[in-house]
């Protein structure tokens, strides 16, 4: 993965992590239907997953993918024991967003294969800068797969320079959106964007509503750069199971660029012990595993400052994480 300081600044999503229940199978899906680039495997190490507090998954399978094109972003891949999930209605990280070149020839090409359309490509209310395609993946994963045309006023999007391009957008289901933003835009140092009103149709399936309810989400991002995007979730969403020591099923873990552990943990508890680790994603940067506590409102632990690579949040007694990936900018002089 590269790391350039112009491909890999403050505020850049480094990786998205996917739990699946068999590795191999897994692969033969993004490989062949999504056109990603197998960049690392193994198993997860001792190490690491006392760096994250996680033991676990300590020993299990995993693989670092990504479009051949677009070198600033990886979607990591981890086999963990398959446990009951139903899609888009719980808490804590619901997809991810990444760019595509076609999205109608990609929704032929997943026509009748693991990856399930359940958002066939259309317009979303009041934009003209992308179309939107929402896919179920074989182990429950949710992914937006988005062709984008050009950049919206206040936000630069990515135009895909591959057949799948890089992710872009990290998506959180909270019960309280607005505090959610706040919370991380907080922490990270980023702006909370702004707030949309729109028929969505994922959101309203998972929860049977008319198709023409409309739900509310509001953005952050660094500068103009997006990072979150905040779904607002209704009273009945539920909780995702999670062994103690281990991951969720589907969307598990988010990798963000910060400049310092120190800033960016402040506004999280810390978890697991900073470290750092080898390896294409972490090139031997330090890494912290935080949790943020979240129910109605955001409730923040204050954590131990440090340059940081993973951090963890938890929705409405929900533990999800979002990983930070820290590397230190040359002083200029």
């Amino acid at each position: 993965m590269s790391d350039s300081a112009g491909e890999q600044c403050h505020g850049h999503i480094a990786c998205g992590t996917l739990t699946v229940g068999n590795l191999s199978r897994a692969l033969a899906g993004y490989q062949d239907l999504l056109g990603q680039e197998v960049v690392e495997t193994g198993r997860l190490s001792a190490q690491q997953t006392a760096a994250w507090g996680l033991n676990g998954v300590s020993g299990a399978p995993f693989a670092i993918v990504q479009a051949s094109n677009s070198p600033r972003t990886a979607l990591r891949l981890i086999e963990v024991p398959v446990r009951p999930h139903t899609p888009a209605v719980s808490l804590g990280w619901n997809a991810f967003e990444i760019s595509v070149q076609d999205v109608f020839e990609l929704a032929q090409r997943l026509a009748g294969s693991a990856f399930q359309i359940v958002g066939p490509p259309k317009h979303v209310d009041g934009f003209t800068s992308f179309v939107p395609m929402q896919v179920f993946g074989p182990d429950g994963e949710v992914l937006f797969l988005n062709q984008v045309f050009h950049s919206d006023e206040d936000t630069d999007l990515p135009i895909a320079e591959s057949w799948v391009g890089e992710l872009f957008i990290v998506v959180l289901a909270s019960q309280d959106r607005q505090r959610s933003a706040n919370q991380y835009a907080h922490a990270l140092g980023m702006d909370v964007g702004a707030t949309h009103k729109l028929r969505y149709s994922l959101i309203n399936r998972a929860f049977g509503f008319d198709s023409e309810t409309l739900q509310t989400i509001t953005m952050v991002q660094k500068s103009r750069r997006p990072f979150l995007q905040t779904d607002q979730y209704p009273r009945s969403a539920e909780q995702r199971a999670r062994p103690a020591d281990a991951l969720p099923m589907g969307n598990a873990m988010v990798s963000v660029i910060v400049d310092s552990i120190e800033q960016a943990s402040s506004g999280f508890t810390a978890l697991g012990t900073t470290q750092r680790l080898p390896g294409v994603l972490y090139r031997n940067r330090r890494v912290q595993l935080c949790r943020g506590l979240c129910r109605r409102t955001f409730g923040v632990n204050r954590a131990q400052l440090s340059l940081v690579d993973m951090a963890f949040c938890k929705e409405y007694r929900q533990r999800w994480y979002l990983v930070y990936s820290a590397r230190r900018l040359s002083k200029r002089g």
